[in-house]
């Protein structure tokens, strides 16, 4: 059999959401994948020290995190890139002049950084994840931009008639608004290069509307059975549910476990 190199997007593909559990048939698949000789990856939107958390909990050294901008191999990071640094510092500015909230990821960790204590009314902390509230930062000292979020009251976004910086947003729970890379196929092309291996070596599996970067004609692309329709569209197949052993039905249809 052709050895394979595998990619996995995390939340709802990999793991069920919010819980972040790996069902067992999933967590089967991986080690039996590397078992059977083949390389396996997560892509993830997830920032790089969050995926690390992740790929730990998974047993796996190797991933694709930050949307594509940053690639770790063996448990070593081997390169990360912010996002457009002018782009971002242009679009902070307008906000500040239609007066909305922001808070920004400048560094890799799990947390950002935000002059409005406010957003903490409407976007409280989570266990692993903080903001930190510096009423003199200016993000005109940040080097490199990893995230940005942006903060909207009811009805302020469409009565503000505020621009978005890119078509590329994620809306990040109630009233939040989230820019991140979504640039996954640069990394796998990254790590692939690394290895030595060739595109059509290549399988993704993924579910949601940042993994159409990563859905490419050079390679295999499944959609989960819960993933959006835009995706299912691009998909050369299409699994059962991240919950109903959408990854382990996929691989043994195509023979890549027993």
């Amino acid at each position: 059999m052709e050895r394979k190199f595998f990619f996995f997007d995390i939340d709802n593909t990999l793991a069920v959401w919010p819980n972040g559990n790996i069902p067992d048939s999933a967590q089967y698949c991986l080690d039996e994948l590397k078992r059977q000789g083949h390389r396996v990856a997560l892509a993830t939107g997830r920032i790089q020290m969050d995926a690390q958390r992740f790929a730990d909990k998974a047993g796996l050294v190797d991933f694709v995190a930050d949307g594509g901008h940053s690639v770790t191999v063996d448990n070593k990071l081997i390169s990360m890139i912010g996002m457009n640094r002018d782009m971002c510092i242009d679009y902070l500015e307008y906000l500040e002049s239609k007066q909305i909230p922001w808070a920004v990821t400048d560094r890799n960790h799990l947390g950002r950084i935000t002059p409005y204590k406010e957003i903490l009314e409407w976007h409280p902390d989570w266990d692993v994840f903080k903001t930190h509230v510096d009423p003199d930062f200016d993000f005109h000292s940040v080097e490199d931009f990893y995230k940005i979020y942006v903060f909207f009251k009811d009805g302020e976004e469409e009565e503000k008639d505020i621009e978005h910086m890119t078509h590329k947003l994620i809306r990040y729970g109630e009233g939040c608004v989230l820019y991140e890379p979504m640039e996954k196929a640069l990394g796998i092309h990254k790590m692939i290069e690394h290895f030595g291996m060739e595109p059509s070596q290549v399988v993704v599996f993924g579910d949601g509307y940042n993994d159409l970067s990563m859905f490419r004609p050079e390679w295999f692309n499944i959609a989960m059975g819960n993933a959006r329709p835009e995706l299912k569209l691009e998909a050369d197949y299409v699994t059962t549910d991240c919950d109903k052993d959408g990854i382990y039905n996929a691989c043994k249809h195509f023979g890549w476990i027993k």
